[in-house]
């Protein structure tokens, strides 16, 4: 008899906080605005592009209710320190707004028309740029309902599509060199903080068990390892020495990188901008760019090749950057397809669009003016891929 006392009392006060957490929830909201990931996104490709937002309310409404949305341009700031990203306001002159009130009709708790954020021109828009409208809603009429505070801004985070090459290194024995001994602003010889990153697709994983990247053999090397049956994953080769965590993708752009954290001793990958394994890494000299075993005393680092065994690529490579600074994994997710090449560490920065950098079919411009050229090295003459988008939607 007691316990079954004991249940019903446990029962009263479970349904009660139901009820208080329920009504603690009423209220309007934007559709997709989630506390942890308040964003949704556009990507500009064909203009115009549009994207649009929606309102609902936790509950049916009894009465035709008005919801009025406004931009909020001075959250920028706040959201990029929130979430540890570098956008930018969306320029005024590149977009419209329509249909900012939202009218929820009584026995409906979902908006019947939605909000329209509009890009109708690029006038602004500067290439490899991530911009964020802020939108939330301003006021609510025809109802008591409250504003769920989490969910009352979505940031829409706009990005545009760009078309540019890259190197077709398919062929075996295709690759570039690097020479990091010239004098330029960053100590090439003793590095405390390096970072690799590229756009890599690999056309052929199948008999190697090694696809290098770019790097340094026995010193900082990003390569792929694995087999037929467990797949391929990103891999250091030098140093600490570490096989990531996930299966990369045959066939299709990819995203890698590696930071070398001298002051935290750390080395870590990162795929597509995720993070995808660390190992604790300690140099008392830091890394030498100059440096490599098996390589060309000249030209130390390579693209697409290391050592002198064959372990090429055999893949498209694009954006490819050598830093001075250990670069975040925000940063690394916001700069996928551009980055500006004056930004700060940058120590080499080669995209691999022959329309643009290529110096006499074979060299390729190091963006960074610092003077580091990546020479052809392949066995035949350079080849190269166009009509390459970034994102690849």
């Amino acid at each position: 008899m007691k316990n079954k006392k004991l249940y019903i009392i446990l029962f009263f006060f479970i349904l009660l906080g139901c009820q208080k957490s329920q009504e603690y929830y009423d209220g309007v909201f934007i559709v997709g605005a989630d506390a942890d990931n308040p964003t949704t996104t556009l990507t500009v490709d064909d203009l115009p592009s549009a994207i649009g937002v929606n309102v609902k309310a936790s509950c049916v409404v009894d009465e035709d209710v008005t919801i009025n949305m406004a931009e909020r341009t001075d959250l920028v700031e706040h959201f990029n320190k929130t979430f540890k990203k570098n956008y930018e306001l969306l320029p005024k002159a590149c977009y419209q707004v329509q249909n900012t009130d939202l009218k929820i009709d009584a026995g409906k708790h979902a908006s019947t028309e939605a909000l329209k954020l509009e890009i109708v021109s690029r006038e602004g828009l500067e290439e490899g740029v991530t911009y964020v409208l802020p939108i939330s809603i301003a006021e609510v009429k025809g109802s008591s309902l409250s504003v769920i505070e989490g969910s009352k801004t979505i940031y829409v985070v706009v990005n545009q599509i760009i078309i540019t090459q890259a190197a077709n290194l398919r062929a075996n024995g295709s690759y570039y060199k690097v020479d990091f001994r010239s004098e330029s602003k960053h100590n090439t010889k003793s590095l405390k903080n390096v970072t690799y990153e590229a756009r890599v697709r690999f056309k052929n994983f199948n008999y190697k068990w090694c696809y290098s990247i770019m790097g340094l053999e026995e010193n900082l090397c990003l390569r792929t390892a694995g087999g037929q049956d467990e797949g391929w994953r990103l891999q250091i080769g030098g140093g600490a020495g570490i096989t990531g965590n996930t299966t990369i993708p045959k066939d299709e752009w990819v995203h890698v990188a590696c930071v070398y954290n001298g002051e935290k001793g750390t080395t870590t990958l990162y795929l597509n901008g995720e993070f995808d394994g660390e190992v604790p890494d300690h140099r008392p000299n830091g890394v030498d760019l100059t440096w490599a075993y098996g390589h060309d005393k000249n030209a130390s680092f390579y693209i697409g090749q290391s050592a002198t065994d064959n372990r090429y690529l055999e893949g498209d490579i694009s954006e490819v950057r050598v830093w001075g600074v250990a670069r975040t994994a925000a940063e690394l997710k916001n700069n996928i397809c551009w980055v500006d090449p004056t930004t700060e560490g940058l120590i080499g920065y080669w995209r691999f669009n022959n329309d643009e950098n290529t110096v006499d079919g074979k060299t390729i411009s190091d963006i960074s003016g610092n003077g580091y050229n990546a020479r052809y090295s392949g066995w035949s003459e350079p080849k190269w891929v166009d009509h390459v988008r970034c994102p690849d939607l």
